[in-house]
């Protein structure tokens, strides 16, 4: 049933549809016009029908040629020759009757749109061209011009067609449209267009009501040697155009590197020219867009269009690709044995559940047997423990008790891959020897991007590079293996090494027959998800995946299981996540090693990814359904792997957030943007403090920043658009996919959302809404791949689910934060052992957390205190802390941090995990933040001090996004940008009232106010400056001046706990969703050729140059300093400091100009005087 019956039926006149939409099949069964014989050949036409195009389009295009034809005269033509522009002597073969295949050209947009003499020639099979330089027939031909001479394809439209891509992009066509034609209607009405290749997809794409261009190859949308758009797409690269490029479905590694390369090269040319570019990327099998149209029929294409990625995102998502050439290539469900190389480098890509593991017992027995010693190299211990006990050797933990005692090799965890570790790792002692790194993608991002490895993280990567060479120089054999294996991880372990290698690579093409069938939510929250949990729980047991397990998440599994026992009070429920199995007192304690036979005893499993990539569950009959929730803490990709761990294929019912919060870096999705803004704040920084020389080069590694930029960008692009992305990952992976939503819109196919806009025009929305809705629930009207969601779900259940969650979560955050707070308190040396402890139970977690709040806050451990850390109270006070003490304390702190990660690294550093403040210190000075902190002032929009700080803050967003992490949009109003930057500092103004208009009438503008915050941080902070306010002068190296600082204070300076490296990237809003065009926007590539000029006014005020910035402030000037409400007296200007004199006192000060804030000049002053 159409949106047009259905409407009718309520007695509403519409028109009829623009265009019937219609499955290729249809179109093949059409009848072939008399007039075609002269044309174009049945053969021919049947050729593009079968490719899904209109009649009507191959009847305007296409052209059967053969070699000799005769003319009216009866002359003898050479029709082929002259159209591919051959001289008939090189023609060679001169006239041959059997060279037959059809001829396409099209509209030509830079000559008035007539049409184009150039075109393309398909010999037909049984009379082929040779290719000279391939030396097989040639597929295409095209005009012999010379370089640069190739062009595109317009494929000229019927009425039929045109009126049916007007009704997709809802454009209207006037009668001057017609005289100039289709081609011309989209080029001025700036339509979206499909760049493919190929003009039989070009043509299926326009049946279907996608204006499409044809190109002759992935490489001829541009000239190599000018790197310039060909003119004819060049004319069509208009300002904010949507250009879709959609390529061929390619497997092949050195096709799919050459498609990879076009693409980019592509897409940025149309960027740079104004366009908005998009990718769309089949899922094959099959190999065109023609050949998956007519497989699959258009509304599968249509779902691929809507989520086609932003060409910056899929440009990161490559970084996924594997284009290396494999050694071996499989299609098998299980490895089976390899035949393994003796030494060197191998990798094999393998999907889950294929055995990779098991692989390797006849490689480590046969090593065993031969005294060749293993190592194997995890991220996670649990996942470390299952694979050393399935082949055979000890872990590390174990070798003290072991029989062998190590002596065959060992496991680890990669976080004790340095000499410092409990296991006093050597590389020197692994000459020949066997490395095994199971799940190599993520031992890289944890050893360069965990928290718990940033302590020694410099260390372990070079422990690493010197494992790799000791290895692989001594005919050692290193076994890289993942399900998800990219170039990223080949190339970075090939640059550890100086001498060049090839790496043995098995790839196995395989992928399972039984795919899931998922129930995938598009809602705004689980809860109608969970409420379809008691179905399953009736007839068995199900299985929970999460990705978040404090009790600060609302849908963590802490709080499930909460919610779970007081639901199903009878059932067996299991909670494995990383505290519960270290809890000697909890049943999931050391469970991995022995999952598959303790998990049937229950009824409900929750899992964090702590039984993550690795782990099997291979029980058979025993779970009914699994659930996935996912709030984008983790990538979509190590999700997708969670939903996995069942490898039965029984129901999957999946909720992800729009959005994932843990951005890494700057969140941007290119890498060199990653790499440049880290560099930049770190070298901002570091020209602040002064006293330290940094060199870059000596002091970091590129390639291990590079790769981390790389891995980041891959996190960055799966979390901007992480619900889209996850549904189109379960898609590419072959699932059968229903997605469940309660918008109506996103009910209908692309076409008829068209049409309910045009039926706008004369019903109103709400109508409309309100006959799919009935229509929909008595399952008169429905629609495949998506489910209304009220069919089959409770909202006012939905609802009451939801409200007991928010009530477990309050309860349960309160809950921990009193057990935190009444916990006994520790010495130091118990916290160190307590912290190096791998099993705690709950009360030694409370004691230690307690502990580590005592060394933030310098006051009483209180539940409140407990919850506004978990909401990074701390980050925020500290920021807020060293804005309005002496600038002296910062740059202590910063000096004593980065000789920290000097000494950790033995005079190298990890750039990703250089914290420091100075600058973002001195920025929120710059930009005068400080003149807002007055409770006695009255704030306005139209001031003209924050109407500076708005023009100041959109100026300089690049430097503020790489130095803040916030992200300042030219959208923003003034006061948004203020609360944007005073949120960083956990303040914000408050609204007291708005001004009178000279009526009486209160629609003035708003007034706003700081109002000192309650919350006890000024008593943190007289405890802070008491610690800091030790006098710099006093230890000051002589004879240096006082510019630089001894190591003795810095030895004093405390040190803050180390930081998250997930920083959460804030926008306007906190944490709330984003539109993608904003998104898109926000993580725009700083290319680097704007100036830093919000860098050059901080070392202005820094002293760094002799630049002055307060020119307004003069000797003589009244002023109001900060932390003072009486007036002051300027005396002496010092740089960037101030001696200003309390006026009818004697008290003086040398302050930073920063906090001054001008009240009267001192001309103003004189004239007010005399």
């Amino acid at each position: 049933m159409s949106v047009y019956h259905l409407v009718s039926e309520h007695g509403n006149a519409v028109r009829p549809p623009l265009g019937n939409p219609f499955h290729p099949s249809i179109c093949k069964s059409l009848p072939i016009g008399s007039d075609w014989s002269v044309r174009v050949a049945a053969d021919h036409v049947q050729e593009w029908r079968d490719c899904g195009v209109d009649p009507g389009i191959i009847e305007l295009n296409v052209e059967t040629l053969d070699d000799t034809a005769i003319n009216d005269y009866s002359d003898s033509l050479f029709p082929i020759a002259e159209r591919l522009n051959w001289k008939i002597t090189r023609f060679g073969r001169k006239t041959r009757s059997n060279l037959r295949g059809w001829w396409v050209s099209g509209i030509d947009p830079l000559n008035n749109w007539k049409r184009m003499e150039w075109g393309r020639f398909k010999p037909d099979a049984s009379t082929p061209v040779i290719d000279q330089e391939k030396g097989k027939p040639a597929k295409y031909l095209s005009p012999s011009l010379g370089p640069g001479s190739s062009r595109l394809i317009l494929l000229d439209v019927p009425q039929s067609i045109w009126e049916k891509v007007a009704g997709r992009y809802g454009v209207s066509i006037v009668p001057t449209d017609l005289t100039n034609g289709f081609w011309h209607w989209v080029w001025k009405s700036n339509l979206p267009i499909i760049v493919t290749e190929g003009e039989k997809k070009a043509g299926c794409l326009l049946t279907q009501g996608y204006a499409a261009i044809s190109l002759p190859g992935i490489f001829n949308g541009y000239r190599k040697d000018s790197k310039k758009l060909i003119p004819e797409l060049a004319h069509f690269a208009t300002a904010k155009r949507s250009v879709f490029i959609c390529f061929d479905h390619e497997t092949k590694p050195k096709t799919l590197k050459n498609l990879n390369l076009a693409i980019t090269k592509l897409g940025k040319l149309l960027e740079r020219g104004g366009c908005s570019v998009k990718v769309i990327s089949l899922p094959g099998p099959q190999k065109g867009v023609d050949d998956f149209i007519v497989a699959q029929g258009n509304q599968p294409f249509d779902a691929f269009y809507e989520s086609a990625l932003p060409l910056q995102f899929w440009v990161a998502s490559k970084l996924w690709s594997l284009t290396y050439q494999p050694t071996l290539t499989l299609n098998t469900p299980y490895l089976g044995k390899l035949p393994y190389p003796s030494s060197g480098l191998a990798c094999i890509k393998s999907p889950k559940g294929t055995g990779k593991t098991t692989a390797l017992q006849d490689l480590i027995q046969e090593a065993i047997n031969s005294g060749r010693k293993v190592l194997v190299i995890t991220h996670r211990i649990q996942l470390g423990r299952a694979i050393c006990s399935s082949i055979g050797i000890d872990w590390i933990e174990e070798v003290k008790e072991s029989e062998t005692g190590g002596l065959f090799g060992y496991g680890l965890c990669i976080d004790s891959l340095h000499s410092t570790s409990q296991a006093r790792f050597n590389p020197q002692l692994w000459k020949g020897a066997i490395v095994i790194l199971d799940e190599v993608e993520q031992i890289l991002w944890h050893a360069l991007n965990s928290t718990t490895c940033y302590e020694h993280r410099v260390k372990i990567l070079e422990a690493l590079r010197e494992l790799v060479e000791v290895v692989l120089s001594s005919n050692g054999l290193i076994v890289a293996q993942d399900a998800d294996l990219s170039d990223v991880s080949i190339d970075y372990l090939k640059g550890l090494v100086e001498a060049p290698m090839e790496p043995w690579i098995v790839v196995n093409q395989w992928k399972p027959e039984s795919a899931w069938n998922v129930s995938f939510y598009d809602t705004k929250n689980p809860a109608s998800m969970i409420s379809r949990m008691e179905k399953f729980i009736a007839q068995g047991a199900i299985f929970v995946a999460v990705d978040s397990q404090k009790v600060s998440g609302k849908w963590s599994s802490k709080n499930l299981e909460t919610y779970l026992q007081t639901r199903y009070p009878d059932k067996r429920i299991l909670r494995i996540d990383s505290e519960s199995v270290a809890d000697p007192q909890h049943p999931a304690y050391g469970i991995v090693e022995q999952l598959n036979q303790i998990i049937t005893n229950y009824d409900i499993v929750l899992a964090t990814p702590t039984i993550g990539t690795g782990v099997s569950i291979d029980v058979r009959g025993h779970f009914k359904a699994v659930f996935g929730i996912f709030q984008g803490v983790t990538p979509d990709v190590e999700s997708r792997q969670a939903l996995a761990r069942v490898r039965e294929p029984v129901p999957r019912l999946v909720w992800s957030a729009r959005f994932g919060p843990g951005k890494v870096g700057n969140g941007s999705c290119s890498y060199q943007d990653v790499i440049h803004s880290t560099t930049k704040n770190v070298k901002y920084n570091i020209t602040l403090l002064k006293e330290v020389d940094f060199d870059i080069d000596a002091q970091t590694d590129p390639i291990t920043l590079r790769t981390w930029a790389k891995m980041a960008t891959r996190v960055n692009v799966s979390l901007w658009n992480y619900r889209n992305e996850f549904r189109n990952g379960l898609l590419l992976e072959g699932h059968q996919v229903t997605t469940i939503t309660d918008d109506l819109l996103k009910l209908l196919p692309s076409e008829f959302q068209l049409q309910c806009s045009e039926l706008l025009e004369t019903l109103e929305a709400k109508t409309i809404a309100e006959v799919l809705k009935e229509k929909l629930l008595t399952g008169v009207l429905s629609f495949p791949g998506v489910e209304y969601l009220h069919c089959q779900h409770d909202e006012r259940l939905a609802d009451s689910i939801m409200q007991e969650i928010k009530g477990i979560q309050e309860y349960s955050r309160l809950t921990e934060a009193q057990a935190v707070a009444s916990a006994p308190l520790i010495s130091s040396a118990e916290y160190d052992r307590l912290k190096d402890q791998r099993a705690k139970t709950s009360d030694e977690r409370y004691v230690q957390q307690k502990h580590e709040l005592q060394r933030r806050y310098p006051i009483p451990v209180t539940p409140e205190l407990k919850i506004k850390d978990d909401g990074g109270w701390y980050s925020q006070l500290r920021l807020h802390y060293y804005l309005t003490h002496d600038p002296v304390f910062v740059r202590l702190r910063d000096l004593k941090e980065w000789q920290g990660h000097l000494d950790r690294g033995n005079g190298k550093v990890s750039l990703q995990d250089i914290k420091l403040l100075t600058a973002q210190v001195e920025t929120f000075k710059v930009l005068g933040i400080l003149n807002l902190l007055n409770p006695q002032r009255l704030i306005r929009a139209t001031d003209p001090d924050i109407e500076q700080l708005r023009l100041n803050s959109i100026q300089y967003r690049h430097d503020i996004k790489a130095l803040l992490n916030l992200t300042i949009s030219e959208k923003m109003k003034p006061i948004e940008v203020v609360q944007a930057l005073l949120r960083k500092l956990g303040l914000k103004l408050a609204c007291i009232g708005r001004d009178l208009k000279d009526d009486g009438r209160r629609c003035g503008s708003r007034i706003y106010q700081f109002q000192t915050p309650k919350d006890e941080r000024e008593r943190i902070f007289a405890q802070w400056q008491q610690r800091d306010a030790i006098n710099p002068v006093d230890h000051v190296e002589e004879g240096k001046g006082d510019s630089l600082l001894s190591r003795n204070i810095i030895d004093i300076i405390p040190v803050d706990p180390p930081p998250d490296i997930y920083d959460l990237s804030q926008g306007l809003g906190g944490f709330s969703e984003v539109p993608l065009k904003q998104q898109q926007k926000q993580v725009a590539s700083d290319t680097g050729e704007e100036k830093c000029f919000m860098a050059e006014r901080i070392y202005a005020q820094m002293g760094c140059t002799t630049k002055f910035l307060f020119p307004s402030i003069q000797v003589g000037s009244l002023v109001k300093y900060i932390e003072q409400s009486c007036c002051w007296v300027v005396q002496q200007l010092q740089g960037a400091t101030a001696v200003i004199k309390q006026i009818h006192s004697t008290v003086e000060r040398t302050v930073p100009l920063s906090n001054l804030t001008l009240i009267v000049a001192k001309e103003d002053l004189a004239d007010s005087t005399s």
